[in-house]
């Protein structure tokens, strides 16, 4: 088998950015860093390590340098990987074990991202709306405009941005422009363009962090397989479900799912009960009640409206919600002064619930604030 060994000093740069890729390469000693344009993507410091070989495998230009953080020790293959796969079989499971670690530390770094390289800190800057205000953005990807439409008025009552994209090349275009917190793609793109997409995605420096959520027709088990098989972790049906979507997305972006349900206005927290609560998100909203209290009270807010004007029909969980809310507060002093928003003709019975018998109930968030 045809190779070079070679030695690298500190600061040495042994891949070049941009450059035709062509063979692979073995870390025998030492640490190097993989970097693109002066930032700090990637560690690689296990002997045995194999890099450089994504620029063949997916026939691109390489779009990383590897540069030695320590003094390093590297053997050069200039045989093809088809041909190195062909001759040893096992080195394709070795790639594979290695393309996963290397991914693994990606996400680690990148989730360190200030403390180590500054990644988090330029997305943060880049996603702003406006000075201290961070916005969600979200790219949708999908051939079907009124399923954009959709989930553009979706995102629009959460004060969410949404940019649509109409195909692969649109996506690719739009991610290398702008940071978005997350990216919606549709498997009815032609062609598998949905796994197309995903995979030049993890490919680009640029976009690789960013959250995918795969969307598909409820009941597609064919959409559903490929998507798993493609390593998408966090799925939309059509229908969309307002609701579902929601909490999917929030999943995938690592917010907190009962965030969507809060909201600081008017120097007031409004709490909106959900339409539709299941245990889950119930046990994520009673873990969440005590911190969000004692967040209000370290900010100095001392007002909260509790928003059961959506809810239709009333049933355990919901009682369940607001009883467990009360008790929280109860718990600090209740230094709050605090107000229903209901309607129908039996909104007073939500001052029967332990705790909330001094509320005041009212017909719309405004004149909860203004009695407040």
């Amino acid at each position: 088998m045809s190779y070079q060994t070679k030695r690298f000093l500190k600061g040495e740069v042994i891949l070049t950015e941009g450059e035709i890729g062509k063979g692979f390469c073995i870390l025998e000693e030492g640490t190097l860093h993989v970097t693109h344009e002066g930032k700090i993507l990637n560690e690689i410091d296990q002997k045995g390590a194999i890099f450089g070989e994504l620029s063949e495998l997916l026939m691109y230009k390489r779009n990383a340098s590897i540069q030695a953080k320590t003094d390093a020790k590297v053997r050069f293959f200039d045989i093809s990987l088809h041909e190195m796969v062909e001759r040893n079989p096992k080195f394709a499971v070795k790639m594979i074990r290695n393309l996963g670690r290397r991914l693994s530390r990606m996400n680690s770094i990148a989730v360190e991202g200030n403390v180590r390289n500054h990644i988090l800190e330029e997305v943060e800057n880049t996603s702003l709306s406006s000075p201290g205000e961070k916005r969600v953005r979200v790219l949708v990807v999908d051939d079907k405009p009124k399923i954009l439409n959709q989930i553009s008025e979706l995102c629009l009552e959460k004060g969410w941005f949404a940019q649509s994209a109409y195909g692969v090349e649109d996506a690719l275009v739009k991610s290398e422009k702008e940071e978005f917190s997350v990216i919606i793609i549709s498997f009815s793109l032609p062609e598998e363009g949905a796994v197309e997409l995903r995979r030049k995605l993890k490919t680009n420096p640029r976009a690789f962090r960013i959250p995918v959520v795969g969307m598909f027709v409820k009941g597609d088990s064919y959409a559903q397989r490929l998507a798993s098989d493609a390593g998408f972790s966090y799925f939309l049906y059509k229908p969309i479900n307002k609701v579902d979507a929601i909490s999917v997305l929030y999943e995938a972006m690592e917010m907190e799912v009962s965030d969507q349900f809060f909201e600081i206005k008017s120097e007031t927290l409004r709490f909106v009960v959900p339409i539709e609560l299941t245990e889950e998100l119930l046990a994520d909203l009673k873990k969440n009640f005590k911190h969000r209290i004692h967040d209000l009270i370290n900010e100095g807010i001392d007002k909260i409206v509790v928003d059961v004007s959506s809810l239709s029909e009333v049933g355990e969980e919901e009682i369940e919600a607001v009883c467990e809310f009360a008790e929280e507060i109860e718990e600090v002093g209740s230094p709050f002064r605090i107000a229903f928003v209901a309607v129908g003709e039996d909104k007073e019975m939500w001052r029967n619930i332990d705790g909330c018998e001094e509320w005041k109930v009212c017909d719309s968030f405004s004149q909860a604030v203004e009695e407040l």
